[in-house]
């Protein structure tokens, strides 16, 4: 698909809430779309999102939790990039699944949505929020942005950009205190592989991140 054919959609129908979720992906600094003065960096940080590991830092970004169901179909006649963004979206959705209440390094959405390195990282981090004593809740007010780009399908691989305000919470399970609950906006680039003719996610690449509702947020 030429570039001119990129298809833009919107991460679900307008909602009440989303739920922004901490999680691991691959961190790779670069430039894809969006840029501003706030660039992303390989410092380490700690927001309530999805949690970013390179080989040797930690960085925190972004998604939104959608209502459809982790384990849901894309639905027959939908297009190859309905598909994509619908794939997408359930990887962040079996990733909040697995993190919410007690977190669940064994669920089986995990390895539906996911392959690879990206398996390997959603699994650790799982883990490691299950053994901190860990869990995520959505944002008294969110801010109710998610943007899912689809940029380029070649044969079974694909990239999406995403655009995201974090706005969940990091609580401890124990006593509810709050451990996280900073605002961000983030710009991803994803990549998502077909095998056996579905679609998983195979690197989430935090490209840019803004203080706040920010940045390609507000290009909306």
């Amino acid at each position: 698909m030429a570039k001119s054919d990129r298809i833009s959609r919107v991460a679900g129908p307008p909602m009440p809430w989303r739920l922004l979720v901490a999680l691991v992906i691959a961190l790779v600094v670069g430039a894809v779309g969006c840029s501003d003065d706030d660039s992303a960096s390989t410092s380490t940080t700690s927001e309530p999102g999805r949690s970013s590991t390179s080989a040797s830092t930690t960085t925190t970004v972004a998604a939104a939790e959608v209502t459809t169901s982790s384990t849901s179909t894309t639905p027959v006649g939908a297009s190859v990039e309905d598909e994509i963004i619908a794939r997408y979206i359930g990887y962040w959705n079996a990733r909040f699944a697995a993190n919410s209440d007690t977190p669940n390094p064994n669920d089986p959405a995990l390895r539906e949505y996911a392959t690879g390195a990206q398996f390997d990282a959603v699994v650790a981090e799982t883990q490691r929020n299950l053994d901190e004593g860990l869990a995520f809740r959505r944002a008294a007010s969110p801010a109710n942005v998610q943007r899912v780009d689809v940029i380029k399908v070649d044969g079974d691989h694909a990239v999406v950009q995403e655009c995201v305000v974090s706005d969940g919470v990091i609580v401890r399970r124990d006593t509810g205190d709050v451990v996280n609950d900073d605002v961000a906006t983030h710009n991803v680039r994803g990549e998502l592989v077909r095998i056996d003719g579905v679609w998983r996610v195979s690197s989430a690449q935090l490209v840019q991140r803004w203080e706040g509702v920010a940045g390609c947020a507000l290009g909306s």
